[in-house]
């Protein structure tokens, strides 16, 4: 049997759920899946190739390494120091509470446009969005991180009153279990300048300085035109097999994989975190008490304690506090 590529091994243990958060990171970072997501997500890489772009991204991506927030310590740095707060244990790179735990850019990494003269210095963040009801509009913690990748180039791009060599940045999300109507549909928030009175002349990269891009993936099963859509539909689609997976990115998209593939799929494939979100759902179509009951015990299984589960399926069921309780607090020979 032919090696495997590691984006191929990446697949495989990106369909564990117990290791999907991080696997999906990394498929992200992977150089050939990063590479087809600036050709498709930013303006600057659209006429290049995914081999021509490999070429371009310097050094080796960042996961999970690059503190968001001013006042907290980047991954490395956080790592040399003793933990004297006992409540906290370890980074995490869900967005809870700032006050709780560090939050770190899924994915960031630096990348140098050709252009038409000039090379073009581009600071790209990409970002995995797995929770459907996150609390909050997506778009405004893309803006959040979009100023924040901004703001932190002083004192490593410029200094002092050296604006003029900040860099551009992205911010890519990528929104899994989307609403209906939100499915396989890409936004882009970005910077724009217009005249409140007489003629102005302007340069667009002046102000061309930070977009974001909101990604919501649909269906795996459903055609769709759009190349970085069908792409990523396919590579976290809960319901494609490893070897379909694998073939597809290698018949579609010319990434390389192996030309015998294992005949067994693996068991990780239904422990997906996909495949978990949509057994919820399936369990509310065969009876809505069950499925609730399932998910509180999925949840127990994954570590989370009673008040996030009672806030999660008050938000997944639209549940009063006082039902959510019953389900979490319900007495073990009734969940039988």
């Amino acid at each position: 049997m032919e090696a495997e590529t590691q984006l191929a091994k990446l697949i495989k243990v990106a369909n564990d759920r117990a290791k999907y958060d991080t696997q999906v990171k990394k498929l992200l970072a992977n150089e050939a899946i990063l590479a087809w997501i600036l050709k498709t997500c930013t303006e600057e890489f659209a006429p290049y190739t995914p081999n021509e772009i490999i070429k371009c991204i310097e050094g080796k991506p960042e996961i999970s390494q690059k503190a968001v927030h001013s006042d907290e310590l980047d991954a490395d740095e956080a790592e040399k120091l003793t933990n004297s707060d006992k409540s906290i244990e370890g980074s995490n790179t869900e967005d809870h509470s700032i006050k709780e735990q560090t939050v770190y850019y899924d994915v960031r990494v630096n990348a140098c446009a050709p252009g038409n003269g000039q090379p073009i210095q581009l600071i790209i963040n990409v970002e995995a969005q797995l929770d459907t009801a996150p609390g909050y509009p997506i778009e405004k913690r893309a803006i959040y991180y979009c100023c924040r990748l901004i703001s932190s180039q002083y004192g490593t791009v410029f200094n002092h009153s050296e604006y003029g060599k900040i860099r551009k940045v992205y911010s890519i999300w990528f929104c899994t279990n989307a609403a209906k109507k939100r499915a396989n549909t890409i936004k882009k928030i970005s910077l724009a300048e217009s005249s409140m009175y007489g003629d102005i002349e302007s340069r667009k990269s002046d102000t061309d300085l930070l977009q974001a891009i909101i990604v919501s993936l649909g269906d795996a099963d459903h055609p769709v035109d759009n190349r970085i859509l069908r792409l990523m539909n396919v590579l976290l689609s809960s319901k494609k097999d490893i070897q379909t997976k694998q073939k597809i990115m290698q018949e579609e998209f010319h990434i390389a994989m192996t030309t015998e593939l294992e005949s067994e799929v693996s068991e990780l494939c239904n422990l997906s975190q996909g495949i978990y979100n949509e057994g919820i759902t399936e369990g509310i179509n065969q009876g809505l008490d069950k499925g609730i009951i399932g998910a509180v015990e999925l949840l127990r299984e994954d570590g989370h304690d009673d008040q996030t589960i009672i806030k999660r399926i008050m938000s997944k069921y639209h549940l009063t506090l006082e039902a959510a309780k019953k389900y979490v607090l319900l007495p073990a020979t009734s969940k039988s």
